[in-house]
């Protein structure tokens, strides 16, 4: 494995401590690689909470959120030959004695050496048998297999390349006993699980205790940072990155992740469009190169006759335009980059840029049936994305009302 020495980010020294009951880490580069990262993710508040559409609580780890956003960042940068895979989705077997296996993408063909699936709700899972540590750690980075030897759900055999099963506890949260027997079951032993306790700076012990009540409540930040600067986080490419990587300031900023669409239609509509205002300048300036309509008042028109979609705004002046055939395009893209289906698309209750990542590349962070999960997409995806949902349909199939509020829909615009 090749050694990295990343920066540190920020001042303090967190640490990353390995409980005795596991395995330690296998070689000495994997703390240098992964304690930056969480580093980072530790300066954003511990909870969020909010109410998803059907109207249920939901409360989300915004440190993980942090942590598995820039390994992931790191595996697009790598296409995704990288050591590091986070948030990959096992099938857990019926038998004692069977192997759990990896949920492979579904839309990278029939490749074997193709990329985990980025859903937590991959083609073929059964309620209850799915498990998703937060990392895996392999032995050949050249192989994008991340199980141990076993043949996939195409009966396709695969050697073992898992070097270890690491899952990251923040303060306040604890392993479960369910937790430790599916991820030693997946690593193949104890022997090759680890748990990495995040400790943060000053701390000299960890908190044992799980946080039973967590609060939306914003806290203070713990690197000095006024708020609304933006905090340089490490992200790894096969080439130095020409721009530094920042996280966008909604982890610190934000009231509650997930909006009630019970609320009044035009507030939840400014508060989100205040939102889009409050994202980084170099972001803002990706957005508005790709998706002008999020940063203007007016509607999206359907010419019929041409089968194009234009967003005019309150002056009257076409700001934007896309095509059908544009549209069906873009959504086959962003389903080869992300493995959504429509049916997890209708059940996205908040979706949030999270880090740009340079070349054009934005990780967002969404909300899908009660789970956080990060996905990489270019700038003319995202707007794509937010063209789709706004107007309410994908060409030839309908989408839900519900997502429009999700995407700044500006003030008093109507669907046509």
């Amino acid at each position: 494995m090749t050694t990295l020495t990343p920066k540190m980010a920020g001042n303090g020294v967190t640490r990353l401590e390995e409980d005795r009951q596991f395995a330690k880490l296998p070689v000495s580069e994997n703390k240098p690689y992964l304690q930056p990262k969480a580093e980072a993710a530790i300066k954003a508040p511990s909870v969020r909470t909010g109410v998803s559409k059907s109207g249920r609580t939901i409360t989300i780890n915004a440190r993980q959120v942090v942590m598995s956003g820039l390994i992931i960042a790191d595996e697009w940068l790598h296409e995704f030959l990288w050591y590091y895979k986070a948030e990959v989705c096992f099938d857990m077997p019926v038998n004692p004695k069977g192997v759990p296996k990896p949920f492979l993408s579904t839309t990278q063909g029939n490749d074997p050496n193709r990329r985990h699936s980025l859903t937590p709700f991959p083609k073929g899972m059964r309620k209850g048998w799915l498990r998703r540590p937060d990392l895996i750690i392999v032995k050949d980075k050249a192989v994008r297999w991340p199980g141990r030897a076993t043949a996939d759900h195409d009966g396709v055999a695969h050697g073992d390349n898992l070097h270890r099963v690491v899952e990251v506890k923040f303060p306040g949260d604890s392993l479960s006993d369910s937790q430790a027997k599916a991820y030693e079951k997946i690593a193949g032993g104890r022997d090759r699980f680890t748990l990495l306790h995040v400790i943060p700076p000053g701390e000299k012990q960890r908190q044992t205790q799980p946080v039973t009540k967590p609060t939306p409540v914003l806290v203070p930040r713990a690197d000095g940072i006024p708020r609304g600067e933006n905090r340089r986080v490490p992200v790894y490419g096969p080439q130095p990155l020409p721009d530094p990587a920042f996280y966008e300031t909604w982890l610190d900023e934000a009231k509650q992740l997930v909006h009630s669409l019970a609320e009044d239609g035009k507030t939840l509509a400014k508060d989100l469009r205040q939102a889009v205002g409050q994202l980084s300048e170099k972001v803002q300036k990706e957005l508005r190169q790709h998706a002008p309509w999020l940063f203007t008042a007016g509607h999206w028109l359907q010419d019929k006759a041409s089968e194009t979609w234009h967003f005019v705004n309150e002056q009257g002046q076409r700001i934007a335009s896309w095509t059908n055939a544009q549209l069906r395009a873009a959504w086959a893209e962003i389903q080869r980059c992300t493995d959504l289906t429509l049916e997890t698309l209708r059940q996205i209750d908040w979706t949030q840029v999270l880090l740009d990542i340079g070349k054009g590349l934005l990780a967002l962070a969404a909300i899908v049936a009660g789970v956080v999960v990060v996905f990489i997409l270019g700038g003319w995806l995202v707007a794509a994305l937010a063209a789709l949902v706004e107007m309410g349909r994908l060409p030839g199939q309908p989408l839900p009302r519900c997502w429009v509020a999700a995407h700044w829909l500006p003030p008093d615009s109507k669907m046509e």
